[in-house]
């Protein structure tokens, strides 16, 4: 259904209340970025992020396997248990859930397996991603070995419990019809990031471009669909000057801002300064918060209310690899570039006081992926 952030992940290996406050296309400030300082590195495709009781989880996508292997979308891809769940925990890095299904390129890049994780009632909630989905049923393509993709599931410390099939939720009502789908699949499913909302958890589905609610008794919702946008073709294209061409929302993130509303991250496709940050009060049509962005694949406020975003890559997942970003948007619209070099493929973000965390080299070839810190004051 969308050049989803699969597609933008095996790209990039393969080129190494209820009124909204709007923030449009503002100055970008020339601030000294800060240095990044390595504190993880081994992980295999990292994710999303999240701190809980002082540690700070990572979600690892994995890095495929042996197979069986199929072709889907965005290339060949082959299964394997390698997702996992990791902790940092005094400078160190521990699996706390491991064996967990997982689909790569060949070389291990480009990974779609646990993408973001978070915490209930003592248990890990771990949220993975899907391919290749069956457009009548929803299902994966691998059969009950890889039951635990495209669902949300449970650990409990011993077992691993299967909770909402998206896939499936997907399927049955495709709510944006196929939106600008072109040559893409018009029933797909990614599910990408999630945070604790209400009872339950909001929940993104980059391939279905919608923003879902999962009720603590395990039903999905629709909380809010995202537009087609349409906006000039990347150069990569070889398109005429001036061409504009559709561009799918492809949300890659969801987080509760200060306000109680909920605000979400768009990869946008393969554009550049197009991706934007929406906010959502549901049961209102979604505004947008921030615009003139590229490629984002994370968001998160700091303790002063201001919003960092965090840039695959800053050129786009058309051209090739280029620095990451982490952008804060002040309130008054203006853009402060926090980080750039040292930024590769970067995929997660979590900010602890003046500590901001960064999960770097999300697609590359396993088990290459790293954790960065910083310190950002002011």
């Amino acid at each position: 259904m969308s050049r989803t952030v699969r597609t933008a992940l095996r790209t990039a290996a393969v080129c190494v209340s209820v009124a909204a406050v709007t923030i449009g296309v503002a100055p970008w400030s020339s601030a000294t970025t800060s240095t990044l300082k390595t504190v993880a590195t081994g992980l295999s495709s990292p994710r999303h992020l999240t701190l809980h009781d002082g540690k700070l989880y990572v979600a690892e996508a994995g890095r495929g396997g042996s197979g069986p292997c199929v072709a889907g979308p965005e290339g060949q891809a082959c299964f394997g248990k390698t997702g996992s769940v990791s902790v940092l925990d005094h400078g160190k890095v521990r699996q706390v859930v491991k064996n967990l299904p997982s689909a790569a390129g060949p070389d291990g890049s480009g990974g779609a397996g646990p993408a973001d994780v978070e915490f209930v009632r003592g248990d890990i909630a771990i949220l993975s991603q899907t391919l290749a989905i069956d457009p009548k049923t929803g299902a994966n393509p691998f059969g009950p070995q890889g039951a635990a993709l495209g669902r949300l599931s449970f650990w409990d410390g011993k077992h691993l419990k299967l909770g909402p099939d998206f896939g499936a939720f997907e399927a049955k009502n495709n709510p944006d019809k196929g939106a600008g789908a072109g040559d893409q699949p018009v029933i797909d499913s990614d599910p990408y990031g999630m945070t604790r909302y209400r009872d339950g958890f909001a929940v993104v589905d980059a391939a279905a471009n919608d923003l879902l609610y999962v009720d603590g008794r395990g039903r999905i919702s629709v909380l809010a669909v995202f537009p087609v946008k349409m906006a000039p073709a990347p150069p990569a294209l070889g398109l005429p000057p001036g061409t504009k061409i559709p561009m799918q929302s492809v949300p890659t993130s969801v987080v509760v801002g200060p306000d109680g509303a909920l605000y979400v991250s768009e990869l946008s496709s393969i554009g550049v300064g197009v991706a934007r940050v929406w906010r959502v009060v549901p049961g209102h049509t979604p505004k947008i918060y921030a615009d003139g962005l590229t490629a984002l694949t994370d968001l998160a406020f700091d303790r002063k209310g201001r919003l960092l975003v965090v840039t695959f890559a800053k050129d786009g997942i058309a051209a090739p690899p280029s620095d990451g970003v982490l952008t804060r948007i002040e309130k008054n619209g203006k853009k402060t570039v926090l980080a750039s070099a040292g930024l590769s493929e970067a995929t997660g973000l979590a900010i602890d006081g003046d500590t901001v965390y960064l999960a770097n080299h999300g697609a590359s070839p396993s088990p290459t992926g790293s954790i960065e810190k910083l310190t950002v004051r002011g």
